[in-house]
């Protein structure tokens, strides 16, 4: 078998055009000058909205070109439009097709006709399974995540009649870095730790899904508050008598809500394999007690939903007096019946929804279409959405392309994950036969190839299956 390298690697970094708000790039200046030292020609398209700009490249020892025809492998972050695919080179992006998304398929098709071969930063898996390229995003997702739904959770909270230290935060794209969001946050806490919370709101409780990179870096920024963690069944009672000088959170883990619906136990290796088997307690047993739902878990389509739109519509409808669970007024008890003026009751404990999953009609059934940078709100009462924070609901978050909001930071520390497999990358020639190359590639990007010389690779030979089967349904 003959093995073929590319002896003179070209690599462009491509402009992106998937939404208005889009200025990251796949690697910054100071990787580019790493490359450029090493013998690799760069070529970056033009881009005044980029967060680096093109004079920071060029001083770096890149080129400033329109056409990247000359470049073997392009570099992208998010997907790239299907007329705009040249043929016959290597493409690696973030391509959302691994569960057939309807928007990305056409593109799909353009890469098999175009015979593009794509590496998938997605599935740029370790040994562990988890993607370390990917996870650099979903950290970035998770803190911005949670810096917008706090922001958003000032806004409607006055909108309801309360004044509370959460007005201190602004959306996360009008801070430099993480750094300055991170200073705001504490500045709120500050004001929450000196009791500047209305006493008619009560203790605010937060729950986080998931225990990946999203996760773990939207609590990373609430711990910039005042909080308490708490076991997910304790959440009732913190509600009926918490403290209002600081906020509690939860991690919601599978054991907690999941049973199978014969034997009403959790099986790990069970629900991996048959998730369809199994039901959710979470509407009935957590949601009630929850002012914040932070959604960072991946949902297999066959598992139970966490919130359906019957669920949210029930949530709504109950009574925060109910149980005596929730706040009341002043000088009158944490289950006060009756409304004191000046001093509104929330309409129901479930305040906003930070969906950084963004998973349209996934574990959040009510979350049909993600919200954008243009407009990052809407409030859905399970039955309808308006864009914005006023109206009848919760306020739900589900922007898709978070990391853009801090556009540097993501460039940088998404680079930093990247590098190291643009070298092996900078061998591919998308002409030559896959399997006659692989050698040359690490397991990881082999397996992270999603198709190649005009065809799906075996591992997601599935997406045709999955086609037909959306198709046949629709």
């Amino acid at each position: 078998m003959q093995f073929v390298a590319n002896n003179h690697p070209v690599l462009g970094i491509r402009r992106e055009d998937y939404n208005t708000w889009e200025s990251r790039a796949p690697l910054s200046p100071a990787h580019v000058q790493n490359l450029v030292s090493k013998g690799v020609t760069v070529l970056v398209q033009p881009a005044s909205k980029r967060a680096y700009s093109g004079k920071e490249y060029q001083e770096a020892g890149a080129h400033i070109r329109e056409d990247l025809s000359e470049a073997s492998v392009i570099l992208g972050v998010k997907t790239t439009p299907a007329e705009k695919l040249l043929p016959n080179k290597t493409y690696s992006f973030f391509s959302h097709t691994i569960k057939a998304q309807d928007a990305n398929m056409p593109m799909l098709d353009a890469i098999l006709d175009k015979n593009i071969r794509i590496f998938d930063y997605e599935m740029m898996l370790d040994e562990a399974g988890v993607s370390p390229v990917a996870g650099a995003m979903g950290r970035l997702a998770g803190i911005s995540g949670m810096i917008n739904i706090l922001h958003a959770m000032g806004t409607r909270l006055l909108a309801l009649g309360h004044h509370t230290p959460f007005l201190r935060i602004g959306p996360t794209h009008s801070y430099r870095n993480i750094e300055m969001c991170r200073q705001a946050v504490r500045d709120c806490g500050y004001d929450l730790a000196l009791g500047r919370m209305p006493e008619s709101i009560g203790p605010l409780t937060f729950l986080f899904t998931g225990s990946g990179y999203v996760s773990k870096g939207a609590q990373e920024m609430l711990k910039e508050l005042p909080v308490k963690f708490v076991d997910p069944t304790e959440l009732r009672d913190v509600c009926a008598s918490g403290d209002t000088t600081c906020v509690y959170a939860a991690v919601l883990r599978r054991h907690h809500h999941l049973r199978h619906r014969n034997t009403g136990r959790y099986d790990e290796k069970d629900y991996t394999e048959h998730p369809d088997r199994f039901v959710s307690t979470f509407a009935e047993q957590f949601a009630p007690y929850v002012s914040c739902l932070v959604n960072g878990m991946y949902w297999p389509p066959t598992a139970p939903r966490l919130l359906t739109n019957a669920d949210l519509q029930g949530l709504l409808g109950n009574n925060m007096a109910d149980n005596g669970v929730v706040p009341g007024c002043p000088n009158e008890g944490p289950a006060c019946p009756d409304e004191v003026p000046g001093y509104p009751r929330l309409p129901q404990r479930l305040i906003a929804v930070s969906d950084i999953s963004a998973d349209e009609g996934g574990s959040l059934e009510f979350m049909t279409q993600c919200t954008s940078m243009d407009s990052p709100f809407e409030v859905s009462d399970g039955t309808k959405s308006e864009p914005g924070i006023m109206g009848d609901g919760v306020v739900v978050c589900s922007v898709d392309n978070l990391p853009a909001q801090l556009p540097r930071e993501a460039t940088d520390i998404f680079g930093n994950q990247l590098l190291p497999y643009v070298w092996e990358m900078l061998h591919s020639m998308a002409e030559v036969p896959f399997e006659s190359q692989a050698v040359l590639f690490s397991k990881t990007l082999q397996d992270a190839t999603i198709a190649s010389n005009g065809k799906l690779r075996p591992k997601y030979e599935y997406i045709w299956e999955l086609r037909e089967s959306k198709n046949k349904q629709e």
